[in-house]
């Protein structure tokens, strides 16, 4: 259990200064990415699938390597988005990098960790079980445990997207963002909240994996009641019983928005065919529960945190293609 000293520490205000420390660490290694606007929906489209590894996780990987000394091995676990950061800022930073993988994992993904001749270890399981079996390892060999989202300097490296935002739009009405383990919304959100209060702050989450939804609902950390695939990969999958994650989504997320398999696809089609982009299920997320929020008035400047750009290309032909 997270004790309630730590929690009162993990407020916006802290974070915020985190996240402000962090960006001067890593911005000459990240991409501004742009902030698109899209008038079917009047949505503004941050996109974060156009960051180098194509995914937000190299901010955090970025953010938490930095502070290691060259030649150290580090310890992670992965679906794929978190081991491409940590592998590509290994070598950034001199660092030796052993990455525990999912069964679950995206074959795109993995593939692109094989081509980075990234340290593989397969771990029969979801998300949950690599990272298990990734901190026995690290304690066992006393070796740095680096969680793809149970850790400050990561959870700073994501919320540079909060600080980027609010460089580029000055008044923001509501953001949308998928939460997976909570290390993006918890650093983004926690920006939000410190620097435009007045903002709605909404998580999303597919409905055949919603565990920071069911876990908030329920006041501690729980698990989905059955284990269902979806498209959103990157963000499937239960999160640890100690993660800081859990108080810091209490305290920044106002309300949550379910969306179907079937809704995800419709928004990876429409951003491919409006905007030509390609983006993952998890970005396809956000932007279905921004498309379906019936409290959205085209008026408000609403945010959708496009996430990340690892799809499979079999399966991003079939869903533009359907």
């Amino acid at each position: 259990m997270i004790p309630e000293a730590a929690k009162v520490q993990l407020n916006p205000e802290y974070i915020s200064s985190l996240i402000s420390q962090a960006y001067q660490r890593i911005r000459k290694h990240v991409i501004q990415t742009r902030l698109v606007f899209d008038p079917t929906y009047s949505l503004w489209l941050k996109c974060e699938h156009e960051q180098k590894t194509g995914s937000f996780k190299w901010r955090g990987a970025l953010s938490k390597l930095s502070l290691f000394k060259p030649g150290q091995t580090i310890i992670t676990a992965s679906t794929g988005n978190h081991g491409l950061g940590v592998a590509n800022a290994a070598v950034l930073f001199g660092l030796i990098a052993r990455i525990f993988l999912p069964s679950t994992a995206s074959p795109k993904k993995i593939e692109k960790l094989n081509v980075l001749g990234a340290d593989l270890v397969n771990v029969d399981g979801d998300s949950l079980d690599a990272e298990m079996q990734g901190k026995e390892y690290a304690a066992l060999h006393h070796l740095p445990w680096v969680s793809p989202y149970n850790d400050e300097a990561i959870i700073a490296g994501q919320g540079t997207i909060g600080l980027e935002i609010s460089e580029q739009l000055s008044a923001i009405d509501k953001i949308y963002i998928t939460v997976g383990g909570g290390g993006l919304v918890s650093g983004i959100a926690s920006w939000i909240r410190f620097h435009h209060p007045a903002a709605e702050i909404i998580g999303c989450q597919p409905v055949n994996s919603p565990e920071m939804h069911l876990s908030i609902l329920s006041g501690h950390v729980v698990m989905a009641p059955e284990s269902l695939t979806t498209l959103s990969d990157g963000s499937a999958g239960p999160l640890e019983d100690d993660s800081i994650t859990f108080p810091i989504c209490q305290m920044v997320i106002d309300r949550f928005i379910l969306v179907s398999e079937e809704e995800i696809e419709v928004s990876i089609r429409h951003l491919h065919l409006q905007h030509h982009m390609v983006v993952e299920g998890a970005a396809g997320v956000a932007m279905a529960a921004a498309i379906k929020d019936t409290r959205r008035l085209e008026v408000e400047n609403a945010v959708v945190v496009l996430c990340g750009g690892n799809i499979d290309t079999v399966v991003h032909k079939r869903i533009c293609d359907s």
